[in-house]
């Protein structure tokens, strides 16, 4: 019986290396949970952060374009004719007047000598005519004084006087068909200089399209056989610019261009004219900006593509922030989309005209009211301090219905005019952390209460990290070139600008669908 009863216990125990291998486990677990439990963890939710720093802006409109030279003449061919000669090349230097090729003059040779022949025999016609012209003179003489002896009848002086008249009359005609051999030979002579096709101005030659032996056809229209550029040290540059940056650019601003050919180095000119004749391709509008530059050592060629930027406006020696920072603001100061709608709707000083059912000044007192309520919705406000807050939006409301008229933007700007003054009083009466959304709030509303002021400057608002929180510091938002962004406000070089990161947004229930069914949705 006893060794019945021990069997079984022997049985139910594990081996030792078992055991050996789970204690083993258990201290590597240990272990781990330690070391994860000592490892420095690395912040939720950071920030990203960039410096304030100091230095230029430059503002400029980017387009591409091509480079021309500043006067291009297409040289052609007034006659026609086989080409003999080609005098010139590409890239060939030349003078004005300089001899670039010679058509064949033998058809004109030949014309010049048919009218040169044609001239003498209406000369000899001349001639011929004045002999006429003389002997019927001397008839009319003769019977003029017959009639006077009353020997020959009128009627016999009448046709001598008549016949004389014609023989004048032959001879003035065949003057002018001298004349006019002359004419026709003068143009048979012009015809003959044309065959030698000059350079109309000096410059060097960058295209040819003719070789000897070729025929040119000048009958319709003057075919162009070379083309001269006149001055290839400087060259024009022409920029195609969009119609929404169009209104920008202005004569004499400054171009930074470069090509393909030469993407090291960048090139320099001067706009010259802005041409106000639209080109649309593709149901887009771009106009044609002509801008000079030098060509240093000849070696842009007329026909490169051009990477332009014209500077519209450039600032030294400013401070400047990423243009990410003036877009992040804090969770807790982003208001709802539907809250944004309603302010960009109702604006600072309410409603407009025509859009409530009440009177002016009671649209502007509700619209304060809302903007009052919003603002202190976003301050978390303790009860003490809501009863006085009220109390200094309420006074806020009276002065702006007793300034308001019945001009709409008077109204807007008296509204705007009290709630100022009543965040100036509110201040005092806030916490630390409360006045840092003040500011934030009072930065956006003076962002959008109007344009731009004095200098080109807006209303803006940065937050800086300071003591691992972001601070709202307001500024006035100058220049920018899309990636950095001109401010003047109480920062300095190195500070801490926040451009992303930060906790996130959490999730908020919100009971009743769009149609009121009483569904909850989450809003993200």
């Amino acid at each position: 019986m006893s060794l019945n009863t021990a069997s079984p216990r022997r049985r139910g125990r594990m081996p030792r290396p078992v055991l050996y291998g789970l204690a083993a486990l258990a201290v590597l677990i240990a272990g781990f949970a330690g070391w994860q439990l000592l490892k420095p963890k690395a912040p939720k939710d950071p920030y990203r952060t960039e410096a304030v720093t100091e230095g230029d802006i430059t503002k400029s409109v980017s387009a591409s374009g091509s480079l021309q030279a500043l006067v291009t003449v297409d040289v052609g061919s007034q006659v026609s004719g086989q080409i003999l000669q080609v005098l010139v090349d590409f890239n060939d230097p030349v003078r004005s007047g300089q001899v670039l090729a010679t058509l064949d003059p033998q058809t004109y040779v030949s014309r010049l000598r048919q009218g040169q022949a044609e001239i003498v025999a209406r000369q000899a016609s001349v001639a011929q005519a004045q002999a006429q012209a003389a002997e019927a003179q001397a008839a009319y003489n003769r019977t003029r004084a017959l009639f006077d002896q009353g020997i020959m009848a009128k009627a016999a002086l009448e046709t001598a006087e008549a016949a004389w008249k014609s023989a004048r009359a032959n001879v003035q005609a065949a003057q002018a068909a001298v004349t006019q051999s002359r004419a026709a030979l003068a143009s048979t002579q012009t015809d003959l200089g044309r065959t030698r096709i000059v350079a109309p101005i000096d410059g060097v030659v960058i295209s040819r399209t003719i070789e000897p032996g070729n025929t040119v056809a000048a009958s319709l229209s003057a075919p162009v056989l070379f083309q001269i550029a006149q001055d290839l040290s400087k060259l024009e540059v022409k920029i195609t610019v969009d119609e929404a940056d169009i209104g920008q650019v202005q004569e004499g601003q400054t171009v930074r261009f470069t090509v393909d050919a030469f993407p090291d180095d960048t090139y320099t000119g001067v706009v010259t004219q802005v041409r106000k004749q639209p080109e649309t391709s593709a149901n887009v509008v771009a106009y044609i900006v002509i801008a000079e530059a030098e060509n240093p050592n000849g070696k842009l060629l007329p026909g490169m593509t051009a990477n332009a930027d014209i500077v519209l406006e450039r600032r030294t020696g400013i401070l400047k922030v990423p243009a990410a920072a003036l877009r992040w603001s804090p969770t807790d100061a982003q208001p709802q989309t539907q809250q944004r709608t309603s302010a960009t709707m109702m604006g600072p000083g309410g409603p407009p005209p025509g859009m409530g059912g009440g009177q002016r000044q009671g649209a502007a007192g509700q619209g304060g009211g809302m903007m009052m309520t919003r603002m202190l919705e976003q301050l978390d406000l303790d009860a003490g301090q809501q009863k006085k807050a009220e109390a200094i939006f309420a006074e806020a409301r009276s002065k702006a219905q007793a300034a308001a008229s019945g001009d709409p933007q008077a109204r807007r700007q008296a509204m705007r005019t009290a709630m100022q003054e009543a965040m100036g009083k509110l201040e005092p009466i806030l916490k630390p952390a409360q006045k840092e959304k003040l500011v934030a709030l009072r930065a956006r509303m003076a962002s959008a209460g109007g344009g731009r002021g004095q200098g080109g400057f807006t209303s803006g608002v940065v937050y800086v990290l300071r003591d691992d929180k972001p601070v709202a510091v307001p500024v006035r938002v100058g220049a920018s070139d899309g990636s950095f962004t001109q401010v003047v406000g109480d920062l300095k070089p190195g500070d801490q600008v926040i451009t992303g990161g930060g906790p996130k947004p959490k999730a908020k229930a919100a009971v009743g669908g769009p149609m009121g069914g009483g569904q909850p949705r989450v809003r993200m």
